[in-house]
């Protein structure tokens, strides 16, 4: 006998955090989905809250990257203060919203170090279930009361464009795009890359070490543009390449919102492999991701490789990550969650 599901409430009463991300689209994308079910507000600060009264205000709360508070951003340890001040804000998100989900975008935060990364961990498993329910972003976490939900794409104006004649690039050329931070093992991939294969390292770095450690490693072969660049440039930089590249495999992260973008724009990417990018490659498509071994690998991939990507391969798999994808799971677990009418 087959189920059938409830229809969800059209007008719930959404609340999100953070309600806006500069720098990172990912936050708009999702409200722009989440705006299908009811209206979105902003999730209300501790000390908004503790000065009113009490009530139900929300029928469903989604809260991101509050695990971060954690780890102290600038020794990498764990904060107690960090760690209670969000256990005390989800017990009284609790209380003002009928549901709460926790979305889960790390399996520790990046700045942790040493045994704060497996302490944070744990701290983390425990916070989850204080929520009704997690989202992950890759299939392979998923469990017991964590669901997936695909990341969805990210919107691009194909109307608009902008010239890379300036940067005088070779015909042949790959890229590298978001936020130069240190655990993202750029600077690994610089160390050994030959001089006939070309690089574009662009986005804002805001570590001076760290940029003047990638400046010390950009050769000739490297096109380093340590700033913020136009929607516009990035995106004719990577249509025009043979690819992104991936160089973060640490076990922190769940997956990168770089392979989502260079899979909004339907162009190959070339990483190393995580269980994101082995989930990925078994369960959406196999041709859309090259996985590498280590960074020797990696670079033997990026040289060897002839990519030819079918237009069946690019709608496949955007697709998966299309919005009216990421509405369906979202549906899923709202109606697990009794937000029906």
């Amino acid at each position: 006998m087959v189920m059938k599901m409830q229809p969800l409430k059209k007008n719930l009463r959404i609340a999100y955090f953070p309600f806006e991300n500069d720098g990172n689209r990912y936050t708009d994308n999702f409200k722009k989905i989440l705006s299908g079910f009811g209206d979105i507000a902003e999730a209300p600060p501790l000390k908004r809250i503790l000065g009113s009264i009490v009530q139900r205000r929300f029928d469903i709360l989604i809260l991101n990257w509050s695990d971060n508070n954690f780890v102290n951003a600038r020794t990498g340890r764990i904060s107690p203060f960090g760690v209670v001040k969000e256990f005390v804000r989800i017990a009284i998100y609790n209380v003002i919203s009928r549901r709460t989900i926790f979305v889960r975008h790390n399996v520790y935060p990046h700045s942790a170090v040493g045994k704060s990364r497996d302490l944070a961990g744990r701290i983390i498993a425990l916070y989850e279930k204080c929520f009704d329910l997690c989202w992950v972003h890759s299939g392979h976490l998923a469990e017991d009361n964590r669901f997936y939900v695909p990341h969805p794409l990210y919107e691009v104006d194909d109307a608009v464009a902008a010239s890379v004649a300036q940067l005088r690039l070779p015909s042949r050329y790959f890229v590298i795009f978001g936020r130069l931070l240190s655990y993202k093992n750029i600077d690994r991939l610089l160390e050994i890359l030959p001089p006939d294969m070309h690089v574009v390292v662009c986005g804002s770095c805001p570590d001076p070490d760290y940029l003047q450690r990638l400046q010390s490693l950009a050769g000739p072969n490297v096109t380093l543009i340590a700033e913020f660049i136009s929607d516009e440039l990035a995106r004719e930089l990577i249509v025009r390449s043979a690819g992104m590249v991936i160089c973060h495999a640490d076990d922190d992260m769940i997956v990168s919102g770089s392979i989502i973008y260079s899979i909004s724009l339907g162009v190959p990417v070339f990483a190393i492999e995580t269980p994101f990018i082995a989930w990925f490659r078994e369960t959406v498509n196999d041709n859309m991701v090259v996985a590498a071994g280590d960074f020797h690998d990696l670079v033997m991939h990026m040289r060897q490789h002839r990519f030819d990507i079918s237009a069946s391969d690019v709608a496949v798999t955007q697709g998966h990550f299309s919005d009216q994808s990421v509405h369906s799971h979202v549906a899923m677990t709202f109606e697990r969650l009794g937000l029906t009418q």
